[in-house]
């Protein structure tokens, strides 16, 4: 079975990390994967590798676009069109040319939905009109909340289907001396790392202003380690890169914070994650994603994860730790000696065994076979 399948792909872009991993597992549930991007922007590079052909403009295509990328699936042979959905890759002007397109073509089409309803009221707008544009497609989401979500929209309860989002394999284990000492700390600190894109709502302007009245109060062994990219297409996550800059400034923690806001690769952001006591993701809402990818690569490091209560990190609750109340207490209960962080850490493991990425990749087989079979 061929699929075609429409994402970002080998850009800095979680999204483009999802479709990587899927691609790869794909093959070994016997479906072979033919990938198709959009163009991209302005003075964007593609990551190594690969490049698939990009046919269509991100977030602003006309309908007529559709045209080009259905005669590149037609030709392709492919038996099924899969998108990956967001609001930064489809215009629902696209999204509604497909869907007609495949149905004259007779080949059914899958959307795996990685953002929710929430934010503003343009945002909003936007989500609905693509899910008007998706009536008729049969819809991945990776919790069950999100499927309920759905069903209130008006999607039939057969039409959405819950897959996990993928978990990497865990990370060779590592010690805390030896990693600390490969990024050039001392292995006596005590870290507290975060790992993915930087804007407003990943919460790490709070957990560095509780991270330094913790060092006021005491802590002065403790660094915080923001492994944290600025997202090149995002006018809001360069000025909180520069919002963050200039409170490290202000608190006079220069010298017990890393944060360049550069997009590193997977093997240094997993070496930096596993020299953390705990990895922090204090998302403030995280009400609008789907899932979270920078969970799962920080789940994979094998260090324990401790996330706030938004809903983005529902689906793997059950392998990291929930804080709650003031943040600066929080954090300094991580700190304190106890079998917390061995717990979590067994915990992640077992997640990360069901959620694997074979796993998810035959969960998406089974859901191919069975639209292709039925049509």
């Amino acid at each position: 079975m061929r699929v075609a399948l429409l994402t970002s792909y080998r850009q800095q872009c979680g999204v483009a990390t999802y479709a990587e991993n899927l691609v790869e597992a794909l093959p070994g549930a016997g479906v072979e994967p033919v990938v198709f991007a959009p163009r991209l922007a302005r003075g964007e590079r593609a990551a190594a590798g690969p490049s698939p052909p990009r046919l269509w403009g991100a977030n602003r295509a006309f309908g007529v676009e559709a045209v080009r990328v259905m005669r590149a699936i037609r030709a392709a042979r492919c038996d099924l069109v899969h998108l990956n959905v967001n609001l930064s890759l489809f215009s629902s002007r696209i999204v509604f040319a497909l869907g007609g397109l495949a149905r004259l073509a007779g080949l059914p089409v899958v959307a795996t939905l990685h953002g929710r309803d929430g934010g503003g009221p343009g945002r909003r707008f936007k989500v609905w009109r693509l899910q008007r544009a998706l009536r008729g497609a049969r819809l991945v989401v990776h919790n069950d909340e999100h499927a309920r979500e759905l069903v209130d929209f008006g999607h039939p309860v057969a039409r959405v289907a819950v897959i996990p989002h993928g978990m990497p394999p865990a990370a060779p284990a590592r010690s805390l001396a030896e990693a600390r000492r490969a990024l050039g700390l001392a292995p006596e600190r005590r870290v507290l790392a975060h790992f993915g894109f930087l804007v407003p709502d990943k919460g790490v302007l709070e957990v560095l202003r509780a991270f330094a009245s913790l060092r006021r109060q005491g802590a002065h062994d403790l660094h915080y380690w923001v492994s944290g990219a600025v997202n090149p297409r995002d006018e809001a996550s360069r000025a909180y890169f520069e919002v963050l800059r200039e409170e490290v400034t202000r608190l006079g923690v220069a010298d017990h914070v890393h944060l360049t806001g550069e997009f590193v690769s997977h093997e240094a952001a997993t070496a930096a994650m596993q020299a953390a006591d705990w990895v922090v993701l204090n998302y403030l809402t995280g009400s609008s994603q789907a899932s979270s990818g920078a969970v799962s690569r920080a789940l994979a490091s094998g260090r324990p994860v401790a996330v706030s209560a938004a809903p983005v990190f529902d689906d793997v609750r059950s392998a990291v730790h929930t804080f709650d109340g003031p943040l600066e207490g929080a954090l300094a209960s991580l700190l304190e000696p106890s079998g917390l962080a061995e717990s979590v850490r067994e915990r992640a493991r077992l997640h990360l065994d069901r959620a694997s990425w074979p796993s998810v990749a035959a969960a998406h087989a089974r859901l191919y076979r069975s639209l292709v079979g039925s049509g």
